[in-house]
């Protein structure tokens, strides 16, 4: 589909419009794509179970810069919350590993000295030891710290009951010491004799709390991340992102590590938003992303088989192209990029395949070229990197989604959602 403003023929470069486009015309109500019909009622049903205090729903997205920038999925978990009740700010990693990695509802501070470890050139481990997030931080200094904070400012994620640290027991590991609101409350051994996950639990008033985690300085700690949750129904969600990602990269994660990091957190939907770098992987046969992405489904599909799925397809992403403009300087305009499709159709065949949902991203922005149309906004909703959207436009996205989301929900029971008396009314 061309965007909204080009007439030319598919294989015609476009250019950006004379006049801004304005952005209250920008996105398309696109439905969850669900040839079994099936493929949500797990989530559908604990978030009646939810709806009438009898349970939570744990939902855990993992993505690429969409996700790890924290505003479309902002977006659907702030609603959800308003919508079935705030059951805490889920999973944390202890620091953020590059400089626009949120979690819009937390307060996390740090000290610089801690070694932090990702999927990526220059931050990969060789041990694939890295958390549920894909992402691991270690030291050895008593002078290096972690400190997480419920939210302050945002309505959601402002109390927790539960604290749970996730870190690495490991042959020659050091100690860390757990504080809560200032007072010392446990003192960790990560040394082992078996390397494996380990796991702190600790109880405390539901309410808001500060938790720092200190090195003692006597071996290498290593840290996953912590949990911060509410022993209330309601909603809880971790959302997971690695900038650059693609849905391959969780085969480089340790698979002991993975399995037993997403048993811990029992998530009633898994979201996998991947695809938008994908789609610039030109040297890679498309017949081997599929195979890799089917492996990626295929794990997580047998971890949690009582789970949801849902994949997410990749924003629209065109081709930058620099053309002679008529006065003999360059000129910016676009061409739609060919692996996108393919990328999406294998994203919908894999889906077909494992009975998970699929919502096609690029659709909901209008299609190829569509992005032109989003960074050309009168109120831009793309950045001029082609590729990510401004808040705005991650706000439009993550609304757009939401309505997929839950409109085969409200359909089904109006009773809980989205008429008059029910406990949360959709923003428009």
């Amino acid at each position: 589909m061309l965007s909204s403003f080009g007439a030319a023929r598919a294989q015609d470069p476009i250019f950006p419009p004379l006049e801004p486009v304005p952005a209250t015309t920008l996105g398309v109500a696109t439905p969850l794509d669900d040839p079994s019909g099936v493929a949500m009622q797990h989530f559908y049903a604990q978030l009646v179970a939810t709806a009438r205090g009898r349970a939570q729903t744990h939902i855990v997205v993992f993505g690429a810069s969409h996700v790890a920038g924290d505003v479309f999925t902002r977006v659907f978990r702030h609603q959800l919350k308003a919508s079935f009740g705030d059951a805490g700010l889920g999973f944390l990693v202890p620091a953020s590993p590059w400089r626009d990695y949120y979690n819009r509802d937390a307060n996390i501070s740090y000290s610089a000295g801690w070694d932090d470890y990702w999927v990526s050139r220059s931050h990969s481990r060789d041990d694939g030891v890295y958390g549920l997030a894909g992402i691991s931080f270690s030291s050895s200094s008593k002078h290096d710290w972690a400190k997480l904070e419920t939210a302050r400012k945002s309505p959601f994620g402002r109390t927790a009951s539960r604290v749970e640290v996730y870190y690495w027991k490991q042959p020659g590991g050091g100690d860390f010491v757990v504080t809560i609101d200032g007072k010392h409350l446990k003192r960790v051994h990560t040394k082992a004799g078996t390397a494996g996950p380990g796991y702190l639990a600790l109880r405390v008033p539901d309410e808001g709390h500060v938790v720092e985690i200190r090195p003692r300085g006597n071996g290498l700690v290593t840290l996953f991340g912590v949990a911060l949750d509410r022993d209330v129904p309601g909603v809880v969600m971790d959302h997971m992102g690695i900038n650059g990602a693609r849905a391959a990269t969780q085969l480089e994660w340790d698979p002991r590590i993975f399995a037993d990091h997403l048993a811990h957190r029992k998530p009633d939907l898994v979201v996998l938003a991947y695809g938008t770098n994908a789609i610039g992987d030109d040297d890679d046969p498309i017949d081997e992303y599929e195979r890799r992405y089917d492996l990626v489904v295929t794990r997580v599909r047998s971890l949690a088989p009582k789970a949801s799925c849902l994949l997410v397809g990749p924003s629209d992403r065109p081709v930058q192209v620099e053309t002679e403009g008529t006065d003999g300087g360059k000129q910016l305009s676009f061409l739609p990029r060919p692996r996108q499709a393919q990328v999406i159709a294998v994203q919908k065949r894999v889906a077909a395949r494992y009975g998970c949902a699929y919502w096609d991203w690029a659709k909901a922005m209008g299609g190829d070229l569509s992005m032109v149309s989003w960074v050309h906004a009168d109120d831009p909703m793309g950045t001029p990197d082609y590729v990510h959207h401004t808040r705005r436009g991650y706000e439009r996205i993550g609304q757009l989604f939401m309505e997929a989301l839950m409109g085969p929900f409200e359909a089904l029971h109006p009773e809980v959602y989205g008429h008059p008396g029910a406990t949360f009314q959709p923003e428009h």
